[in-house]
């Protein structure tokens, strides 16, 4: 069954595709002092999966191959993306790391030293990242045995903290990031700046692309900025090519919001009548309740509606939603 992949995620993965973006990431994000000992000439997305293939799906992190100046052994970057504050995305990055490593013994199995992997936060939500970015904090502590507790720090790179004037690189690469930073919050007053500075660049296949990519991005999430802001301020610069790639993935849109809309009323329908079903066979409790409600995934509702006849409890009914 193909599961859809959030907007905010394939934006990511689609701007993050290109070298020349990679590269611009770790020039921004990085600190100065671990800039100067990389070999930036050197970098490439390693394409094999780390990931769990259950759990790929919902995924977008990018694993970053490049190497020390001196001496010019391999090392890793591995970013993890999140549009929200999240706990354990330390622990998270850690599962990553140790499946990156048993790859690489596997494939080099004389191997004497591990190789380093910085872990990267991508954030740019709207709330305040408040969750710890050091490994150690994960555990309770006392002096006695914070000798046996794991620790690794990973840097965090906060969209929202950042101001739009250090955002530096590839024009199209600060157009997504100051693009992904306000969409969270409000991107109106900043559109017809990153729409004016997109048309300084000559239209070609890889333009057309990344708009295509920028205006179905804005459509689904942006914050602020509707079909109007964005159709007046391409009238503004003066942007006909943008404005002719703007139309067609608006116009698609709107078509794929009509199947959307259908089968959003299919998996409410579904769901009304497994909640009236229960509440007549075992009764519903609110928790029952909202975890139907919180259940989009149609065949999962069908095969709990499937199974209710013959069930014993709510809580076995329940179980196909996970």
């Amino acid at each position: 069954m193909k599961e859809t992949i959030a907007p905010h995620d394939r934006f990511f993965r689609f701007i993050f595709s290109k070298k020349e973006n990679l590269r611009d990431l770790v020039l921004n994000a990085l600190p100065d002092e671990v800039i100067r000992i990389l070999d930036l000439g050197f970098i490439e997305v390693y394409q094999d999966s780390f990931i769990d293939q259950k759990l790929a799906v919902h995924q977008s992190d990018i694993l970053i191959r490049t190497r020390f100046k001196k001496p010019p052994v391999l090392i890793y970057i591995l970013v993890e993306h999140k549009s929200y504050p999240y706990r354990w995305t330390v622990f998270q990055l850690l599962k990553y790391m140790v499946c990156i490593w048993e790859r690489e013994l596997a494939q080099t199995p004389k191997m004497e030293k591990l190789p380093l992997i910085i872990p990267l936060i991508f954030y740019h939500g709207s709330r305040k990242w408040k969750f710890p970015i050091d490994f150690s904090s994960c555990f309770a502590q006392s002096e006695e045995i914070n000798l046996y507790i794991p620790a690794f720090k990973t840097h965090l790179y906060d969209l929202q903290q950042m101001d739009d004037r250090y955002i530096h690189g590839h024009m199209t690469f600060q157009a997504a990031l100051k693009t992904m930073k306000h969409a969270m919050q409000n991107l109106r007053p900043h559109l017809g700046q990153i729409l004016n500075s997109l048309s300084s660049l000559p239209f070609d296949d890889e333009v057309n692309t990344f708009l295509s990519a920028f205006f179905k991005y804005i459509l689904e999430v942006g914050k602020g900025a509707e079909a109007e802001d964005i159709e007046e301020e391409l009238k503004t610069i003066n942007f006909k090519e943008a404005r002719e790639v703007y139309m067609t993935i608006a116009e698609q849109l709107e078509e794929r919001g009509i199947e959307k809309g259908k089968l959003e009323g299919e998996i409410l329908e579904k769901q009304h009548i497994l909640m009236r079903l229960l509440e007549k066979k075992f009764g519903l409790k609110e928790t029952e309740k909202e975890k139907i409600l919180n259940t989009r995934n149609r065949h999962r509702l069908d095969r709990a509606i499937d199974r209710l006849m013959d069930a014993q409890s709510s809580a076995e009914v329940l179980s196909f939603l996970e």
